[in-house]
């Protein structure tokens, strides 16, 4: 408004000068004042030093109105300084908005990090979960599996105590009684696991290859489980040999020795000293058995 007003009594001061300007001039002359008065209105704050220079083109239009030629000169100056000040307001728009742009880019950033850390937790916790629930399934079985022994001898010796006296004969399992009282402490743990035996060549632990390999010649979950848990045991024995054996297979001695691979390579995983680790022939072993044979140890420790 200010401007405005300034640039009306500049037009009154010459007003003599007006009346001899052509109206087509006053009419461009008034329209150029329009012009800078709706962009003082309609947009942001105009720098001072480009409107001073709009207010001293006006004038100098309002001054050289009875010369046209003069006059076109000051319009196209006016012009190209309005031109100025518009691309001046775009390039600070783009420059406003690229800036918003870019905090919502950053936001977006931290939440996206924030949702990839929120995701690792909750994947790790899911995984500690699974674990835990393995391993408390595992836990379960071992144990009705040994509630299930402990039954049964219980009914054994019940049923021992019924018979006279005289009468009594020993049972059919004495002799595996008697080879499991000769097995190291060690070895009367792995009886959870596999059969275990006791000779003069060492300690016998054998399995259903079954049980530790699927359909592929791979080893099964449960069978990975197992070989954890016997090897969990041999860590804490003094056994100096171990010597792995699998039954030949229908399918030729190749199968057998690559189950007798991937057994090794499981107890090597879970701890077992490969020093103490060898390979041997599955000769003589029931068809479809597998086998630790536990060299080099004393029977009692």
């Amino acid at each position: 408004m200010r401007a405005h007003a300034l640039i009306a009594a500049t037009l009154l001061i010459t007003w003599p000068v007006l009346a001899s300007a052509d109206l087509a001039t006053t009419r461009v002359l008034q329209q150029s004042l329009q012009r800078l008065h709706n962009a003082q209105r309609s947009g942001p704050a105009i720098p001072p030093e480009t409107l001073s220079r709009l207010h001293e083109t006006l004038q100098m239009m309002t001054r050289d109105q009875i010369d046209s030629r003069l006059f076109q000169v000051d319009k196209a100056i006016f012009d190209a300084r309005m031109a100025g000040l518009q691309a001046q307001r775009q390039r600070s728009h783009q420059q406003t908005s690229l800036h918003k742009l870019q905090e919502q880019v950053q936001s977006l950033s931290k939440q996206h990090q924030a949702l990839q850390s929120e995701y690792a937790q909750l994947r790790q916790q899911l995984a500690s979960k699974t674990m835990t629930g393995a391993q408390t399934q595992h836990l379960q079985a071992e144990i009705q599996q040994q509630k299930q022994m402990l039954q049964a001898e219980e009914q054994h010796l019940a049923n021992l105590a019924k018979q006279p006296q005289s009468t009594v004969s020993p049972p059919p399992s004495s002799s595996v009684s008697s080879s499991n009282a000769a097995l190291p402490s060690y070895g009367k743990a792995l009886t959870v696991y596999a059969q275990v035996r006791a000779a003069s060549d060492g300690v016998h632990v054998s399995m259903p290859a079954d049980s530790l390999f699927g359909s592929d010649n791979r080893l099964s979950q449960d069978g990975e489980q197992r070989l954890q848990a016997i090897s969990r045991i041999l860590k804490q024995s003094n056994v100096r040999e171990i010597l792995v054996r699998v039954a030949p297979q229908p399918l030729g001695a190749n199968v057998a020795t690559q189950r007798a691979e991937s057994i090794l390579r499981s107890l090597r995983r879970n701890g077992v000293p490969d020093q103490s680790l060898a390979l041997a022939t599955g000769s003589g072993l029931p068809a479809g058995s597998a086998e630790l044979l536990l060299v080099n140890t004393s029977p009692t420790s």
